[in-house]
């Protein structure tokens, strides 16, 4: 397609998106009144946001069987959490790292579409893909994916739907992210995959054992990749899957409401929106778009393919920085993903200072000497970096610098009080309910209200 041909593609399915939500969601009946979806441009529709799709549930998904309460009672019984509700819908939960953890229904089709687009785009331009065939006699690659077990998480449910067409084409093989690490590499060793996907932090730590012996696996064969994805795929990361397994890892970008956000694939330096899949929208903090090359408040997604759960420019705190249409695909980039603006500190010096992030690079946003990194606030009046160095750089060195751009960023939001500290580690541990490294970790509420 021609870019020109994907937008009219795209706005068609939001329209009839839109259509389906007016016809069936008393909600959307009220939030668009007075909006003509036949006429009105995606940037007309008011957003949603996620306090709105909590307190509204049941009057925007249309399903009378997916109301909130009985999706809830599936997801108490882990013996539902890979299991198609009535043959239908996949079910999971959001991780909850930007707020409240939020169930997400997935007809079945959608789930289909984000297979397909994942196996049939693997080239470096849209003319050169090469579409997955099938064949008894072949040999069929053996893909390991990492999914979390432990929790009705999206990778999981997803790994685990329809695995008999993703069987026609690779020998899938699913390791539970929370097992113990001895375990999970007597696995990979006896496994010896070529197709790899897992988180980034986890990524790191294969990449570790690969080069001290502890782990044997070939990406030599043709086909070979590791993608990533949940977690931030940082320069430290890149280079040193590169220097263990000799192959660039691809990264993923998405979410549970949208799974299929983003992705990177081989001969594509950047993040690629699929836009195809889903309507992207960077804005600043009045909902209005930043420009190219300028980093968002925030982003309003549509999912186009999922009538379980119409979501119309749903609200996910993600800042990123958009890049320009891709030269030889329809799809425009992403430059980078900065965070999310969710992630804020509340510091009490004793008075009250509100700050998003946490700036430890200083004019930059990654430093080449960290692997791996995390800001986590330790009282409400101090915060303290973590970073995992690449071996061989001047410790004392980086901490000094990351110490003094922490005390830069904070003495210009006023909060010239608030001690910091840094630490160079050798494992940064992921959080225990979703299996991801979360870059910043504020001081709980409750701890907030007793500072109060």
């Amino acid at each position: 397609m021609t870019r020109g041909e994907l937008l009219a593609l795209q706005e068609s399915r939001w329209r009839e998106l839109a259509r389906y939500a007016l016809k069936t969601s008393s909600f959307y009946r009220h939030h668009l009144a007075g909006v003509d979806v036949d006429r009105c441009s995606l940037a007309d529709i008011p957003p949603l946001t996620k306090s709105m799709l909590v307190e509204h549930w049941d009057d925007i998904v249309a399903e009378p069987c997916l109301r909130r309460a009985a999706l809830e009672k599936h997801l108490e019984n882990p013996a539902n959490w890979n299991r198609r509700l009535k043959g239908r819908w996949l079910v999971c939960q959001t991780s909850g790292t930007s707020g409240i953890p939020i169930i997400t229904p997935h007809d079945v089709e959608s789930v289909d579409w984000l297979h397909a687009v994942h196996a049939a785009r693997n080239g470096t331009t849209a003319t050169s893909h090469k579409p997955l065939t099938w064949s008894p006699f072949q040999r069929r690659p053996r893909m390991a994916a990492f999914i979390w077990e432990t929790a009705p998480s999206a990778s999981a449910a997803l790994f685990h739907t329809r695995p008999w067409i993703g069987a026609l084409f690779s020998s899938h093989h699913a390791i539970d992210a929370g097992a113990s690490w001895p375990d999970i590499l007597q696995r990979l060793n006896k496994l010896k995959p070529n197709v790899l996907i897992c988180y980034a932090s986890i990524l790191e730590r294969l990449a570790r054992a690969q080069l001290d012996g502890r782990l044997q696996l070939d990406f030599t064969v043709p086909g070979s990749s590791i993608s990533t994805g949940g977690d931030v795929l940082a320069p430290g990361i890149r280079s040193m899957c590169q220097q263990a397994f000799h192959l660039q890892p691809l990264d993923g970008y998405g979410s549970g409401e949208s799974p299929a956000i983003a992705r990177q694939w081989q001969g594509v330096d950047q993040l690629m929106l699929l836009e195809d899949l889903t309507a992207f929208e960077a804005v600043d903090a009045q909902d209005q778009p930043v420009p190219e090359g300028e980093i968002s408040d925030h982003v309003l997604i549509t999912p186009l393919i999922n009538r379980a759960f119409p979501l119309l420019r749903y609200r996910l705190n993600d800042r990123v920085r958009l890049g320009p249409v891709h030269a030889n695909w329809p799809f425009r980039s992403i430059d980078k993903i900065i965070g999310r603006s969710a992630m804020t500190f509340t510091f009490h010096t004793p008075e009250e200072h509100v700050i998003v992030g946490m700036n430890v690079f200083g004019i930059h946003e990654t430093d080449p000497r960290v692997i791996n990194w995390q800001a986590r606030q330790t009282s409400p009046s101090s915060v303290e970096c973590l970073c995992m160095p690449v071996p061989g750089t001047d410790v004392a060195q980086l901490t000094s610098e990351i110490l003094r751009n922490m005390r830069v960023h904070l003495n210009s939001c006023g909060c010239d009080k608030v001690t910091i500290a840094a630490h160079a580690v050798p494992f940064i541990e992921p959080d225990p309910h979703s299996g991801k490294l979360q870059q910043f970790i504020p001081l709980p509420l409750h701890s907030q209200l007793e500072a109060d």
